[in-house]
């Protein structure tokens, strides 16, 4: 397959049809609609829209096609599953492919002797995450961080603090929660640069939360379970100090509160490891896990120590879809693929080149502030002289990407950061390419040349 092409200016004269015959049927409130593309078909990191366009995609799916698009070995498990048996739920019989998935997952994760729970998406994933906290510790209060999206069930939402908008006219939410900064090495509360002096910003946050936080908002001692993104996601690809996890562990161990990891977006192996959680020399109590795990076909789940997970309520986790045997092939192949073809391995080679190839046009552009990530979960934070975010920008520089032939998505608290988070199939040439097209979007955006822009959330 050609890429990128180009043959009629995005959106195309079939897409513009879709899309005006689903704003007569479909909610506002499905999403955020970040370009008007409508996709036909995808190969490896290549997507094709109605009209004949080829993308290189730098988004999978909201980071979720981690095998790329039309993987042989994907289509041909979910085609002999679905020819089998399509539904059995596995809340009242027993599956050979979902116990095979819990069983690499459990291999896999950061904990020792683990138990798993299944969903549907990142969402309920988080939900499942607050119950068995909750329920296992009997106390009330959760702590989260601001910047943080879990998603959009009345859990997942109750706890999130990504934009005031999510929750707008949705109160009364789940109660007893309390929000912190995340500790972002560029730019925090305490005004420390946290690239220079990360040890100072681990341990001015961790002064804020027991000394501010556990003294004066909320007893520790009913406090369930602090929840984390290890490396935040739709707030800009936020990297916090290397030791920060560790030593915020040693704290609330003192206080008998759990650790939860939200690996969403980062776990599968986006980030090079199978769970960014790894890079942090740190052991969770619980991992909440979807997108990538299935290549994005709708699987998510909990892996938690044995002791939290074992004696939850019979059937209070039971979701009728959740792991069927469609869902569960895929995702036994997802897994297979990623360790079989060194997924793993590739997304650090691949996203060393393109931090390093960031990190070059820094360099020469004032514009991109700051480049930070791990393997193929990227961010290059775009600001106006004197350091401020620069969201208009930022949306200018992914507009014209789109056009050029590259799905480029803005993100981040501020909406000034540009995300790459491609499939973990997507090879150096194809990055390179990919790079050279946003160089060009950059440049045409300085230039005035750029009169659209990618919508974000707001």
């Amino acid at each position: 397959m050609e890429f990128p092409k180009i043959v009629t200016t995005p959106p195309g004269p079939r897409a513009q049809e879709i899309i005006e015959r689903e704003k007569r049927v479909i909610s506002s409130g499905l999403g955020v609609k970040l370009f008007p593309l409508v996709p036909e078909r995808g190969y490896g990191a290549l997507v094709e829209d109605v009209d004949g366009n080829v993308f290189i995609d730098f988004l999978a799916g909201a980071a979720a096609a981690s095998t790329g698009y039309s993987h042989p070995e994907l289509v041909k498990e979910v085609q002999e599953q679905v020819k089998k048996i399509q539904h059995s739920m596995i809340g009242y019989t027993y599956s050979k492919r979902a116990i095979e998935v819990a069983e690499i997952l459990a291999e896999k994760a950061p904990i020792s002797e683990p138990r798993i729970l299944f969903g549907m998406s990142g969402s309920d994933a988080l939900d499942l995450t607050m119950m068995a906290a909750r329920f296992s510790t009997r106390k009330p209060w959760i702590v989260a961080f601001i910047g943080a999206y879990h998603g959009q069930t009345y859990g997942a939402t109750s706890i999130a603090a990504f934009q005031s908008s999510q929750k707008m006219g949705l109160s009364p939410l789940i109660p007893n929660v309390v929000w912190v900064p995340y500790p972002n090495p560029y730019k925090n509360p305490w005004g420390i640069n946290g690239y220079d002096e990360p040890e100072e910003l681990t341990n001015r946050f961790l002064d804020y939360l027991e000394s501010y936080i556990f003294a004066h908002v909320l007893p520790p001692d009913e406090t369930a379970v602090l929840i984390a993104e290890p490396i935040q996601g739709d707030a800009g690809i936020v990297v916090p100090p290397e030791n920060f996890f560790a030593e915020l562990k040693k704290l609330l161990e003192e206080y008998g509160i759990l650790l939860a990891m939200d690996e969403v977006q980062t776990g599968i192996g986006r980030t090079g490891k199978w769970f960014a959680t790894e890079w942090f020399g740190v052991e969770p109590d619980l991992i909440a896990f979807g997108k990538g795990v299935a290549s994005g076909m709708g699987l998510s789940g909990v892996i938690g120590r044995r002791e939290l997970l074992e004696n939850l309520t019979s059937g209070s986790a039971l979701l009728t879809p959740a792991a069927n045997p469609v869902v569960s092939a895929a995702a036994y192949a997802t897994l297979r693929v990623i360790k079989r073809e060194n997924l793993l391995e590739n997304a650090l080679r691949v996203g060393r080149f393109i931090k390093k190839r960031l990190s070059e046009m820094k360099e020469e552009y004032e514009v991109i502030g700051d480049v930070r990530g791990k393997g193929l979960m990227i961010g290059a934070e775009i600001v106006n002289p004197d350091g401020r975010p620069d969201p208009e920008l930022t949306g200018k520089i992914c507009w014209r990407a789109f056009e050029l032939g590259l799905i480029l998505p803005s993100y981040g608290m501020f909406g000034n950061v540009i995300r790459i988070t491609p499939p973990l199939v997507i090879t150096e040439e194809l990055a390179e390419k990919g790079l050279e097209i946003m160089e060009r979007a950059l440049k045409d955006a300085l230039a005035g040349k750029v009169t659209g822009r990618t919508i974000t959330w707001h």
